[in-house]
């Protein structure tokens, strides 16, 4: 029988162990709530996981094999990205433990902006330009 943790509080609540407040009525507080999550090494590329096409469910240990990183980050960004609401986790009554993490729909709307993103990538490198010419001087007379 699956147990389903619910991610925690309200519109101006702290999200997975940092203390921010927000006084109602303060402009720019969700926005800066997220950039402090999505901005955590790493987050960007699990949430981005989650995202892609039929992703559905996915177990600790996939993430970790597909991401390449250590089982302590990991935890520690997946506890942030439940705490925020974007994943879901299912703890399931089984011998072994089976845990599942699946996207919300806070995640699921994000979608966009991630297809936005691979939409400037696919246009742009992250290259330095080559710096524009200059114009060649007029010779004298």
């Amino acid at each position: 029988m699956p147990m389903t943790t619910k991610a925690r509080g309200g519109r101006h609540a702290g999200v997975a162990g940092t203390d921010k407040d927000c006084p109602d009525g303060t402009q720019g507080c969700e926005i800066s709530e997220l950039f402090h999550i999505l901005g955590k090494s790493y987050n960007l590329e699990i949430l981005h996981l989650f995202l892609q096409e039929d992703a559905g469910p996915q177990r600790f240990v996939e993430i970790q094999t597909r991401l390449k990183m250590s089982p302590n980050t990991l935890s520690d960004r997946l506890k942030d990205l439940v705490g925020a609401g974007i994943l879901s986790r299912t703890a399931y009554n089984e011998i072994p433990p089976r845990v599942d993490y699946q996207a919300t729909s806070k995640a699921l709307d994000l979608r966009s902006v991630f297809d936005s993103l691979a939409e400037w990538a696919d246009r742009h490198t992250l290259k330095p330009e080559p710096p524009p010419k200059s114009p060649t001087p007029l010779a004298a007379s």
